[in-house]
């Protein structure tokens, strides 16, 4: 950070040697303006790595053995709407293969997917859905249905970078706690053996914390290329626990050994039938799906990126479109409405990897399955509370994820009223039976703390933003110290706008050097006013003045200008200032002469 302003009268050598530890510290530094992610020290494969077989098999394999497990979700919407056995087997077959070439699409850096390793899993959110187009008309119209969500994920994708402002970083923060938080319940049932009945179960209890327990050491305490396998280990620990203990799937072996080694997916058609009853909830999901993408999106974005400021709305918008691809694939094939897995957010944290090449990886493995039943059987029989453990650690770190994206903005009084009743809000499904109490077609808005919480931030957000001025404008006192009245100025407005703290922090120095600039060269004439205007992208600070417009020398002035008179100096002092921050402007505004720089946000 830079030094604050020296006083009025101070000596030349103490302000030299100011510019001369400027000049040490910010030349020849000549890119400020072009940021570029910095790799995170503790990420171990980064999104471009290579990584090789010995630890890709195994990776890849984690993030395809959580996706194929979420396979319950279809199964349970087909046997609550009493379908026969052949059609679950070609539903949840055409869902792996639809999700496997998603999640290849998604991880692929083309103008059809995010480039991150986002896997792709059925969305547990569309069950109501499911049950309601197959209690009406089967699987063709749930795969009508399907196919009409993955068409309108494709238009709303062109929407994502003007929705950008409905979005900012306590949002998507909101909701990113709330998937932990939605993802908490089924874990806890399932770990505690609580989906079974209303008692605990001591062995499904003893199997779960032997999961979350050995995936947690491993984490914490193991070297680092042995915390890769954290999840793998706990998942295979947890089973062989689980099986001595008697809480696995009685009827697995069986159901195994039915099941045919090879067979082609038996796909069916959509039937082309519509239901306007359901469209309320198709269109439920397609906002569930946009805030989820941009909840996924936003947390792998911070694991890439140790200086990360905003959402990179190109790939969400990239990240939807492959949504609405997967969606039209499992349209076209009945298979079961998809979306990103929080969950393979959380294993790619807990193994520290995110090269897409292991998502690449692991879209094969989840294509390949849908071939072979006798691996989509095993895989959709792992011991509940084995799932439940892997959630339970998912869980935990997106609440604190989430926690984090909140705290990294300036927290006005508006800004902790939207993130606290939002999660408020959010909680109150998951505490209170009030979900029932609706009628039919709102049940799915409140049927995840997910959902009420990122839909009562977007609104609350919204709401607040009524009444807070975009602009600040503050006349600078005569014989004002620099440093301390733009310190003031700037974080008083930070608070008020939620600017992020860092932005605000970079600001200060740089806008007092320029204030500094213009007080001291004496070519103000008359009062100096300092304006700031805030977006959700930039930060404008302008110093304007009645006098002459400063002219940067478009080259390097020599370090013995540091040495002339005070137009040499300032002239320095000018050119210093086009890298001190990511623009600045030299011109004039209603006749007036100003210094306008601007900070990204």
């Amino acid at each position: 950070m830079l030094e604050p302003a020296a006083p009025e009268g101070a000596p030349r050598p103490a302000r030299r040697a100011r510019l001369t530890h400027l000049l040490d510290r910010f030349f020849p530094d000549s890119r400020r303006g072009t940021r570029t992610g910095r790799r995170p020290p503790s990420l171990v494969y980064g999104l471009d790595d290579k990584v090789p077989p010995a630890a890709l098999i195994p990776l890849a394999a984690q993030h395809a053995m959580l996706a194929v497990t979420f396979l319950i979700y279809p199964v349970l919407a087909a046997t609550e709407a009493k379908l026969p056995a052949d059609q679950i087997s070609a539903m949840v077959s055409a869902c792996a293969m639809s999700i496997g070439v998603a999640t290849i699409i998604q991880c692929m850096r083309t103008r059809f997917g995010s480039g991150y390793l986002a896997v792709h899993i059925p969305a547990p959110g569309a069950i109501p859905l499911a049950v309601q187009a197959l209690a009406l008309g089967g699987l063709g119209l749930m795969a009508t249905t399907t196919l009409l969500v993955g068409i309108a994920q494709l238009f709303i994708a062109r929407l994502v970078r003007p929705l950008r402002v409905l979005l900012p970083p306590e949002v998507c923060g909101v909701a990113v706690s709330m998937l932990g938080v939605s993802l908490a319940s089924p874990a806890l049932r399932r770990a505690l053996g609580l989906d079974h009945g209303p008692m605990v179960e001591e062995n499904a209890v003893l199997s779960s914390l032997a999961t979350v327990g050995i995936i947690v050491a491993i984490t914490v305490f193991a070297p680092r290329r042995l915390k890769l396998f954290a999840v793998f280990a706990g998942a295979s620990i947890g089973w062989i626990v689980a099986l001595s203990l008697g809480a696995g799937r009685p009827e697995a072996p069986d159901a195994i050994a039915a099941a045919p080694l090879l067979a082609l997916p038996t796909l069916t058609l959509p039937s082309f039938q519509f239901a306007p009853a359901l469209f309320p909830l198709m269109a439920l999901l397609v906002v569930m799906n946009l805030v989820d993408v941009l909840s996924v999106t936003v947390s792998l974005e911070k694991m890439n990126d140790a200086d990360w400021r905003r959402a990179h709305m190109p790939a969400a918008q990239r990240a939807v479109t492959a949504c609405g691809i997967g969606n039209i694939l499992n349209g076209l094939t009945s298979g079961f409405q998809s979306g990103l897995s929080s969950s393979s957010v959380g294993l790619a944290f807990a193994t520290q990897s995110t090269a897409r090449v292991i998502g690449f990886t692991a879209g094969i493995m989840i294509f390949a399955i849908a071939f072979v039943p006798k691996a989509i059987v095993a895989l959709t029989l792992i011991p509940s509370p084995v799932i439940g453990g892997i959630l339970l650690y998912t869980s935990a770190y997106l609440v604190v994820a989430g926690m984090d994206l909140v705290t990294s903005r300036r927290l006005s009084e508006r800004r902790v009223f939207v993130v606290g009743l939002s999660v408020l809000a959010g909680l109150s499904v998951a505490l209170l039976p009030i979900t029932r109490q609706l009628p039919l077609m709102l049940q799915p808005l409140f049927s995840t703390p997910l959902t009420v919480g990122a839909l009562s931030a977007i609104m609350l957000n919204l709401l607040f933003r009524i009444g807070i001025a975009q602009e600040a404008v503050e006349e600078v006192p005569e014989g004002a110290h620099a440093f301390p009245f733009v310190r003031d100025f700037l974080e008083n407005q930070g608070d008020n706008w939620g600017a992020r703290r860092d932005v605000i922090a970079a600001a200060i120095p740089t806008v007092a050097q320029a204030l500094e600039l213009v007080a001291d060269s004496g070519i103000a004439e008359g009062p100096i006013e300092l304006r700031a205007r805030f977006d959700e992208s930039h930060l404008d600070v302008s110093v304007v003045y009645d006098g002459i417009v400063m002219e940067a020398p478009k080259e390097r002035p020599s370090p013995e200008a540091l040495l002339g008179d005070a137009q040499e100096q300032a002239s320095f002092a000018a050119y210093m200032l086009t890298h001190l921050s990511d623009h600045v402007s030299f011109g004039r505004t209603g006749g007036r002469a100003r210094i306008m720089v601007r900070f990204d946000h």
